[in-house]
């Protein structure tokens, strides 16, 4: 993912200090008040001090709660003057529909009737698909440029690249980002959040890329995603991208597909998905102790569990969900997996047997 320029890797888990001081100068300009700001949110060093450069790096928990802190002074001041802003439970929840997607491209369309249902009240998200490229035209409500909004607005942006990028387990680099701001504003802040050409006094607020990173696959995991958002996005702008095994993409990927479609891909066509060939994808695998037949005989268990849990459905119709070629088959399988017939886990399940909870998924 593209690093954010005044944030990067640093040694001994510290960050540095250029973003926060940005987002603290515009809170001072409209609460006068960056200080409480940052004793509210449990960080030790005065503005004064970030500010005169006497500080160089700070804890990265403490750069993330004040970053958080920044970003929701600005939002409810820009709530107050401007109208309603997405909230953290609204992009909590607009981050738990993508993780369900197959590709990018269901990705974006997703995001885009996310922001429609709101009624326009938070802005509207616009795809723009040519064969060509992609551009987003995100188009926030907004009464006029000021230094508040174009920082969410920037931050915002990038928060996207990297939600989309870490979506589909790659860097989605962009060709162009374009502002409908004025180049007087804080420049420096929207420049450096992205390694492409930057652009004012446009139109729009767009971001553009290029077209084949639409069919890339979603390799996350609801779990995943939980995970995620304890940090996000200040551990990916700092190039802490929570790199996962292909494996794990892989199984990721097969429950998203068959959530969708309810049959899970075959080897070729995940090595399609990926771009790879088969034999490449193979040995990946091999390199990482796996094998394709083991990720999809885990995705099939783990459907079969979550499955088994529902009385109204019988053994034949989870073994056609779970892609069993029939009931017999399952049977063996799952007696293979768990030592015991589905019926009898079954049963173990509604009496509340630790062992058999202890199986629910590997």
């Amino acid at each position: 993912m593209s690093r954010h320029k005044h944030v990067v890797s640093v040694n001994n888990g510290n960050g540095p200090t250029s973003m926060i001081v940005a987002m603290l100068d515009c809170v001072s300009e409209i609460s006068g008040e960056p200080d409480k700001l940052l004793r509210d949110a449990g960080v030790d060093y005065s503005f004064a001090a970030l500010k005169e450069g006497r500080v160089q790096d700070i804890a990265l928990d403490s750069f993330i709660a004040a970053n958080r802190a920044c970003n929701a002074r600005l939002r409810e001041f820009l709530r107050h003057s401007q109208g309603p802003q997405m909230t953290e439970d609204q992009f909590t929840l607009l981050c738990r529909c993508l993780i369900g997607c197959a590709d990018l491209r269901e990705v974006i369309v997703t995001t885009s009737s996310f922001f429609a249902m709101f009624g326009g009240a938070l802005g509207a998200f616009r795809p723009v698909f040519e064969p060509s490229g992609v551009t987003l035209f995100i188009e926030p409500r907004r009464h006029g440029p000021t230094d508040p909004s174009f920082m969410i607005d920037a931050f915002g942006t990038a928060v996207l690249q990297l939600l989309f990028g870490w979506l589909i387990g790659r860097s989605l680099t962009l060709e162009r980002v374009e502002f409908a701001y004025p180049a007087n504003v804080r420049t420096g802040f929207g420049v450096g959040l992205f390694s492409c050409p930057v652009v004012f006094d446009r139109p729009y607020n767009i971001m553009a890329f290029d077209a084949s990173y639409l069919e890339a696959p979603v390799v996350r995991s609801a779990q995943d995603m939980r995970a995620l958002l304890q940090t996000f996005p200040y551990d990916l702008m700092l190039g802490k991208n929570r790199e996962t095994s292909l494996a794990e993409q892989i199984y990721a990927m097969m429950v998203n597909v068959h959530a969708c479609e309810r049959q899970l891909p075959s080897a070729e066509q995940v090595a399609r998905l990926f771009g790879v060939s088969g034999w490449t994808l193979r040995r990946r695998l091999a390199e990482e102790g796996t094998g394709f037949s083991e990720i999809r005989r885990r995705c099939q268990f783990n459907l079969a569990t979550d499955l088994l849990r529902r009385p109204d459905l019988t053994i034949d119709r989870i073994a056609e969900i779970s892609n069993f070629s029939d009931a017999n088959a399952f049977r063996r399988a799952f007696q293979q997996w768990a030592g015991r017939s589905p019926s009898a886990f079954r049963r173990d399940l509604a009496a509340g047997n630790i062992e058999a909870l202890s199986l629910l998924r590997i």
